[in-house]
C-alpha cells in the first residue's frame, strides 16, 4: 500500500490591488507553509506565470507542471507538483472546461476560460524518502505494493451555476477516461484496469451543490442543460469526497478568508478521490503568517491517502 499526502491551495492570483497582501508580500509564507506541511503532491490554483515561476524557484524539490489557462499558455493555472524524491511525472497534460476541451475556450456562461491539469504520478523505484516521524503514513519500503495514479487540479467557475455543472459532468467522463488510458491494464475489472483518481481543487460550490453532488454521483441528472448530458446511464464511477470519508478531521469547515478571519460556512475546496483509495485523514490548515495573516484568501486543505496496492 502507498501512503501519500496531498495539498490543494489556491494561493490568490497576483492581484495588485490586495495592497498589504499583495503577492510579494506572500509568496515567502506560502512556500513555508508548503514546505513546513511537505506534501507528496502540491495542487494549487490561480498563479499567474511570474507566480508559478515564485513557486518553482521557492519549492525546488517539487517538480511543478501545467501551463495557464490563457491561449499564449499565460494566466492563471492548475499546476501541480510533485516531491521528486518519491515520485515522477510519467504524462501530464491541461484541458479546458468547455464543450472543446482540447483547446483554450471558454463556454457555458463561465465568466473566464477554466481548465483542469492532469499528471500520471509514478514512485521512484528504490526510494525510502518518508518523513521520519512519519513512514508509517507513508509505506515507502516495498516497491512491489507501490503504484502509479493520477492527479488532477483543478478551478471552476465562480459567477456561473451552469458552469460549474457541465465543468463537474466533463470532469467525470475525461478524468475516467485518461486513467483508463494509462497503459496499467491489470485485468478486466474497470477497478484494476483504470488508476486511482485524486482530483483536487477549488470547486467554488460546497458539499451540498450540484455540481459536487455529480463529482460523489449524488445527482448526475441535476440541472441537465444539454441533450448530449440528458443520459444519466452511462455515467462514469463516482468519487468520494475525502473531508466526509476521512477516519479523522481536523480544523474549521470553512476554507474561505478575507486574509484577516474565515468566512463561514464556505468549504469550496476540495480533495475527491476513487472508491478504491482509503483516506486517513483530512485537515483545513489555519497556518498564518509572521503578520498573524492568512497567506492566502484561502485556506490549504491537506489530505492523508493510502492507494490500492499494484497487481
Amino acid at each position: 500500500m502507498t501512503g501519500i499526502r496531498v495539498v490543494s491551495y489556491n494561493v490568490r492570483y497576483a492581484n495588485r490591488n490586495d495592497h498589504h497582501d499583495a503577492w510579494h508580500e506572500r509568496r515567502d509564507a506560502v512556500a513555508r507553509l508548503i514546505r513546513f506541511h511537505h506534501p507528496d503532491i502540491l495542487a494549487v490554483q490561480e498563479p499567474v506565470a511570474d507566480q508559478r515561476r515564485d513557486l518553482r524557484e521557492r519549492l525546488p524539490e517539487y517538480a511543478l507542471v501545467g501551463r495557464g489557462r490563457d491561449a499564449d499558455g499565460d494566466g492563471e493555472g492548475c499546476p501541480i507538483g510533485v516531491r521528486t524524491d518519491r515520485f515522477q511525472i510519467a504524462d501530464h497534460g491541461t484541458f479546458w472546461l468547455s464543450t472543446t476541451p482540447e483547446s483554450p475556450s471558454t463556454d457555458w456562461g463561465a465568466t473566464h476560460p477554466r481548465v483542469a491539469t492532469w499528471a500520471r504520478v509514478q514512485p521512484v523505484r528504490g526510494s525510502n524518502s518518508g518523513r521520519e516521524t512519519d513512514d508509517s503514513d507513508r509505506n515507502v519500503n516495498d516497491d512491489s505494493e507501490r503504484r502509479s495514479f493520477l492527479i488532477a487540479n483543478t478551478h471552476f467557475d465562480h459567477v456561473s451555476d451552469r458552469a460549474r455543472r457541465e465543468s463537474a459532468r466533463l470532469l467525470r467522463r475525461q478524468l475516467p477516461e485518461i486513467a483508463a488510458n494509462s497503459g496499467e491494464t491489470a485485468s478486466d475489472d474497470e477497478t484494476e484496469r483504470s488508476l486511482p483518481i485524486v482530483l483536487a481543487g477549488d470547486l467554488n460550490c460546497t458539499p451540498e451543490s450540484s455540481p459536487h453532488r455529480i463529482l460523489t454521483g449524488d445527482d448526475v441528472t441535476d440541472g441537465i442543460d444539454t441533450v448530449e448530458n440528458a443520459d444519466p446511464s452511462d455515467t462514469p464511477r463516482s468519487l468520494r469526497d475525502a473531508a466526509t470519508a476521512a477516519d479523522l478531521r481536523h480544523g474549521p469547515t470553512t476554507s474561505l478568508t478575507d486574509f484577516a478571519r474565515l468566512i463561514d460556512g464556505r468549504r469550496i475546496d476540495h480533495v475527491l478521490v476513487s472508491p478504491a483509495i482509503e483516506v486517513k485523514s483530512f485537515a483545513t490548515l489555519t497556518d498564518r503568517d509572521d503578520r498573524g495573516r492568512y497567506p492566502s484568501d484561502h485556506l490549504p486543505v491537506l489530505v492523508k491517502l493510502t492507494l490500492p496496492a499494484d497487481r
